[in-house]
C-alpha cells in the first residue's frame, strides 16, 4: 500500500509540473465577452429564423426538389424531367418530416440563446457544432464554425491570455523572443563558467625567460 501511495503521488507531481498554467482566469475562459455574446445571439437568431422557416414549410407541407446533371446523351433518369440545364424530381414531404426538423432547430436554438444570455461558452460551442452537424454542410457550416471560433478563442486565452488572432501573435513571439534570449544567456554563461574551470584546473607553464636553469645533479 505504501508504494502505491507513492507511485500515485510521483504521478500527480510529474502531471503539475508538465500542465501550464492558464494565463487567463477561469470565469473568463469559461465565459463570453461581449462581442462574443453578440455573434452567439446572432447565431441564435439565425437558427431561430431556420426553426420559423421550416414551420412555414411544415403548416404548407412543401415539396423538395432533387437536382441531376443530365447524362452523356442529355437524357434524364426515371422521374425526373428537364428544367433547363438540369433534370428535376420534385419529392412530397410527409408533415412528420417537417414536424421533426422544426423540434430539432428550434430546441437547439433556444439552448444557444439561453447559454448565450448566461455568458456560458461550452454551452454555446457545443450546442453551435451539434446543430450545424445536424443540418448538414450546406446549412450547419456557419454554425460550426462558429462553436469552432468559441473553442478556439478560448485556447487563446488559456494559452496567451488574448482571446484575439494579433493580440495571441503578438504574445507568442515576445514569448518566443525571450525563450530565445533565455537560451543564449544560459549558453554564454555556460561557456565563460567551463573557460574558468579549465583555466583554474590547469597550472601555469614555466616561463622560458625567467625561469632559471636547474644545475646538474652530482654523481
Amino acid at each position: 500500500m505504501p508504494e502505491n501511495a507513492e507511485s500515485t503521488s510521483s504521478l500527480e507531481a510529474k502531471s503539475r509540473r508538465g500542465r501550464r498554467p492558464s494565463l487567463a482566469p477561469r470565469e473568463v475562459v469559461l465565459g463570453l465577452d461581449r462581442l462574443e455574446q453578440r455573434v452567439s445571439f446572432f447565431g441564435a437568431g439565425v437558427a431561430l429564423l431556420l426553426a420559423l422557416l421550416t414551420l412555414i414549410q411544415w403548416i404548407k407541407n412543401a415539396t423538395t426538389i432533387s437536382k441531376l446533371k443530365p447524362s452523356a446523351t442529355n437524357a434524364c433518369l426515371s422521374g425526373y424531367h428537364h428544367v433547363g440545364s438540369f433534370c428535376e424530381e420534385v419529392i412530397k414531404t410527409t408533415r412528420g418530416q417537417w414536424e421533426i426538423r422544426f423540434a430539432f432547430i428550434a430546441a437547439i436554438s433556444l439552448c444557444i440563446l439561453y447559454f448565450a444570455i448566461r455568458r456560458k461558452r461550452a454551452g454555446v460551442a457545443c450546442f453551435t457544432i451539434f446543430l450545424g452537424l445536424g443540418l448538414g454542410i450546406t446549412t450547419g457550416l456557419l454554425f460550426f464554425l462558429l462553436g469552432a471560433w468559441l473553442i478556439m478563442r478560448a485556447y487563446r486565452l488559456q494559452k496567451y491570455g488574448d482571446a484575439s488572432f494579433f493580440g495571441s501573435n503578438r504574445v507568442a513571439k515576445e514569448a518566443g523572443q525571450a525563450r530565445r534570449e533565455q537560451r543564449r544567456s544560459k549558453a554564454t554563461t555556460s561557456s565563460v563558467t567551463s573557460e574558468t574551470t579549465t583555466r583554474a584546473a590547469t597550472p601555469p607553464s614555466a616561463s622560458k625567460r625567467y625561469t632559471p636553469k636547474k644545475p646538474p645533479r652530482r654523481r
